[in-house]
């Protein structure tokens, strides 16, 4: 039978009638609102706010022009922006990667006072310049907020930049750090710095001293003040966490004594004056004065395309609720703190970005619900991460991925001081990333990270390249840390090459290491049993992290029982040991297997099918390192079979070692 279709005065009549449904309204053309100087984002996206209550499907184009785009507040992108799933809202910068959008000013040399220039070092007379700062920076007395262990610490006051990037305050000293010793008060809060005497120093009204006080792991910085003459001492405003231990090391920043070099600079408080030794003949410089660039609240299905976001007070970019947000193809860079922040978001992420020189860390991923083991869907991929927590140089990952099922994969992680990937929560993947040349100068610390919670299961190190991670004498490092505890994590099919301790399990259990190929990286495997030493009494504090963790998770749900079946007995079956952890089937090639630190026992742990394969001399160290680099942008992901293709390279091994 055939059904005619009605049209015309009909088709109205019947829609009028209530008896056809009203048709879908057809998505407008497509509206670009081109942004040039004077317009700013700011005034774009009033607009688009505007024609997104008129037309809510209406494809939507914010397009920046090449050159300079400055924003001295940021610009927030809400619901009322967002697009649809059809159509997204675009903000695109020139193809070619032009357009930069920053959170900086320039600001205007003026006549240096006499006072001052008499208290510079004598080398620096005639080469400092000053500045005079926005009016805003007179009503912040600090140049930096503490930095101490724990959450990241709020945005800088501002940073100093020239062509080249950030300047840094004037510091002792200017290379690395001096010995410190505590004082011989009780408090914890009184140091000597070897090879200085303070009075230099005395009567700055912001001066700091950062540095590794109690743990190689952990870098703080902290007010000082120098107390009166004929005192060897400098006094912290705080105490260092677990204070004062002999590994102590330092140095003192913000001194007028001490701009003694290019790149310094130092700040006059009560004049608002900025004094700066130049790095180039120009001598012109700006300062950072946006705390943010782009803010994203609640808003879905965004897109942000081709620019170059820098020279921000703190992070670069939040998302913040929403989902569906997806940065490609762009460069961040010298940020405050971190390059992307992604918070309670549903799916998106970023992808073929170039990120450097941040402050602290680098991208934050957080999404997914843990109690329900709902993925969040968020992800960073075929990225290149360098450089980052410059500043604060500890606690500070190129990626941090939390809640449930987020992802790493592709990226190139690589010359930095801190961690590649930390790891909380669950179920998320990390697969064929290359990283390489991380922790120099660093102790205690991995490349990938994860610790002191033993319900931070269902997560997947696959198919990564770890290469040249390496520390100096005295310190330690490793690749994959499954620190204090750390559980049912999948590390396989990766390939560590000169990598120190590339798979350390540090007293965890029902982790599976598998198919990995260790090359030049001893010991190749490390287990410990700390839950059974120093850690048991945290293993038995019902109030401790690890406990409350474990007490915070419904380990008895039906879901939680099926997705990770021992985890809902732990404490029934020696919760502090070492056990059941899968090592198969892996293959050392010039690596010394397996390492167990008493009480761990290796009759606890699954061990077969690994091969041993041994080489007269250890493989020979990269004399270049560009010869593993990747491109600025990776254009794709770095599939690697890694067990497969280096076997295939080894000699005939004895058999599987036990």
């Amino acid at each position: 039978m055939t059904v005619s279709r009605p049209t015309g005065s009909c088709l109205a009549l019947l829609i009028g009638l209530g008896l056809l449904p009203l048709p879908a309204c057809a998505a407008g053309p497509e509206r670009v609102i081109r942004v040039r100087p004077p317009m700013d984002l700011h005034q774009a996206l009033d607009e688009v706010a505007a024609l997104r209550a008129r037309d809510p499907e209406r494809p939507i184009t914010v397009e920046l022009a090449s050159g300079l785009h400055r924003l001295g507040r940021y610009a927030r992108i809400g619901a009322e922006h967002g697009g649809t799933q059809g159509a997204p809202l675009v903000i695109r910068g020139a193809a070619d990667g032009t357009t930069r959008v920053v959170g900086s000013v320039p600001v205007e040399a003026v006549a240096l006072p006499d006072d001052l220039a008499a208290r510079l070092p004598a080398k620096a007379r005639g080469r400092v310049k000053a500045f005079r700062l926005p009016n805003e920076m007179s009503a912040r007395p600090h140049i930096r907020p503490p930095r101490l262990l724990g959450p990241p610490p709020p945005p800088l006051t501002f940073e100093v930049f020239d062509a080249q990037g950030a300047l840094h305050p004037a510091r002792w000293p200017n290379d690395g750090f001096a010995r410190v010793t505590a004082g011989p008060d009780a408090t914890g809060t009184t140091i000597r710095l070897e090879g200085t005497k303070p009075e230099a120093w005395r009567g700055e009204a912001d001066l700091w001293a950062e540095g590794y006080w109690s743990w190689g792991w952990l870098f703080e910085t902290i007010p000082v003040a120098v107390p009166e003459p004929g005192s060897a001492l400098v006094r912290l405003g705080v105490r260092p966490y677990e204070g004062i231990r002999a590994i102590a090391r330092a140095r003192i920043v913000h001194a007028l004594a001490e701009l003694d070099a290019p790149g310094e600079w130092w700040r006059d408080a009560k004049r608002n004056l900025l004094l700066v030794w130049p790095r180039d003949g120009a001598g012109a410089v700006e300062v950072s004065v946006a705390d943010t660039l782009i803010s994203l609240e609640k808003a879905s299905h965004v897109r942000i395309e081709s620019l170059r976001l820098e020279r921000t007070r703190g992070d670069l970019l939040t998302v913040r609720g929403g989902g569906d947000v997806v940065v490609r193809n762009s460069a961040l860079a010298w940020s405050g703190l971190r390059a992307a922040v992604f918070e309670d978001v549903k799916g998106g992420g970023l992808e073929a970005c170039a990120i450097a020189d941040t402050g602290f860390g680098a991208v934050r991923l957080v999404a997914g619900d843990r109690p329900s083991l709902t993925p969040g869907g968020l992800f960073l991929r075929d990225s290149r991460l360098t450089r980052y927590a410059r500043l604060s140089r500890t606690q500070s990952p190129a990626l941090e991925l939390d809640g449930v099922g987020n992802r790493a994969v592709g990226n190139y992680f690589h010359d930095a001081i801190d961690h590649a990937v930390y790891l909380r929560g669950n179920d998320h993947l990390v697969a064929d990333n290359e990283i390489t040349r991380l922790l120099d100068g660093a102790t205690d610390a991995g490349a990938i990270y994860a610790g002191r919670d033993w319900t931070a299961r269902g997560s997947v190190i696959r198919g990564n390249f770890l290469h040249d991670i390496r520390t100096r004498p005295g310190l330690e490092v490793k690749g994959v840390y499954l620190d204090d505890m750390a559980s049912g994590f999948t590390v396989e099919g990766n390939l560590f090459v000169r990598v120190d301790q590339p798979a350390f399990i540090g007293g965890g259990r029902d982790n599976v290491l598998s198919r990995n190929v260790f090359a030049d990286s001893s010991p190749a495997i490390h287990v410990d049993a700390r839950g059974l030493n120093w850690a048991a009494p945290s293993v038995a504090d019902p109030e401790s992290q690890i406990r409350a963790g474990l007490a915070a998770m419904p380990t008895g749900s039906a879901l939680w029982r099926r997705r990770y079946p021992p985890l809902a007995v732990i404490l029934a079956r020696e919760p502090g040991s070492a056990r059941d952890n899968r090592l198969t089937d892996n293959v050392f090639w010039w690596s010394e297997p397996f390492r167990y630190e008493p009480p761990a026992r290796p009759g606890d742990q699954v061990v077969m099918g690994n091969v041993e394969a041994l080489r007269r001399q250890p493989l020979p160290a990269a004399s270049d390192p560009s010869a593993f680099a990747a491109p600025p942008v990776p254009a794709g992901r770095i599939h690697l079979d890694t067990t497969r293709m280096l076997r295939a390279t080894l000699p005939t091994a004895p058999s599987p070692r036990r």
